[in-house]
């Protein structure tokens, strides 16, 4: 082989090596690229103060957004609240159905406003006029605003999806740092053996308060989760009526 064989090849070489190292580069690059929070896009004022407060938008990546409830994390220090609903369909149905459901209409009525959800894994974001939801999954981040005494107080509100346990079927989600509180919630579903499903509702929670934790806080949430399951009962329902009959 010739020395000037050997010179093309080796500039050949050269050009492979530089045109991989830059489409590696631009691949890397474009896994981070942030989709900017357009603060316009949020209706609820207090929210977009929230997301303002604590720099999510100007995050330059949405991992940077942390879960409050931490592996080895001391359970003791959590006061706990349950409360347990029924709906009447297969297990595995209800599990899908709750898989599925839009937060925009799950996460919506008298005491919650749905705002936006941040996916960790792409970057993303959808907003309350979104339709582009597939199904809930971990490190999904949802922004919910909470409307107190009809609306005359509004407390932002947001939690990551941190747990889903297809076998046991249970979903866990913890409020960030920087909520008002922390600690996770636990849904898990049973099947109740009538043709029902049972659905065990569990908070673990603290704050700075022990007002809220004590008085606030219980009152509260069960009537927003009350609120959130009896939104989940009308969506099976209505599934379950657009499933074609065997």
């Amino acid at each position: 082989m010739s020395a000037k064989d050997f010179e093309i090849r080796g500039i050949s070489l050269k050009i492979f090596s530089g045109c991989f190292i830059y489409v590696f580069t631009a691949i890397i690059a474009s896994a981070q690229i942030v989709h900017s929070i357009n603060l316009d896009l949020i209706q609820q004022k207090k929210v977009r103060n929230y997301i303002v407060d604590n720099e999510i938008n100007s995050m330059e990546n949405y991992s940077s957004i942390h879960a409050s409830w931490k592996k080895g994390i001391d359970i003791s220090e959590f006061q706990t609240h349950e409360k347990i609903f029924f709906v009447k369909d297969k297990l595995n149905n209800v599990w899908d159905c709750y898989k599925r459901a839009n937060p925009i209409e799950s996460w919506n009525g008298h005491f919650v406003r749905f705002a936006l959800l941040i996916s960790k894994a792409d970057n993303s974001v959808m907003y309350s006029d979104g339709e582009d939801f597939s199904q809930i999954d971990t490190g999904q981040v949802y922004f919910l605003d909470l409307r107190l005494l009809k609306g005359l107080f509004n407390v932002p509100v947001a939690f990551e999806i941190i747990s889903i346990d297809t076998v046991n079927k249970i979903f866990e989600f913890s409020y960030i740092d920087g909520n008002k509180s922390q600690g996770k919630q636990v849904i898990q579903f049973v099947d109740n053996g009538d043709g029902r499903t049972r659905i065990v509702h569990k908070s673990y929670f603290k704050s700075d308060s022990p007002m809220r934790d004590n008085l606030f806080y219980p009152y509260f949430h069960t009537k927003i989760i009350k609120e959130f399951h009896r939104n989940m009962r009308k969506f099976v329902q209505n599934m379950l009526s657009k499933a074609p009959s065997s």
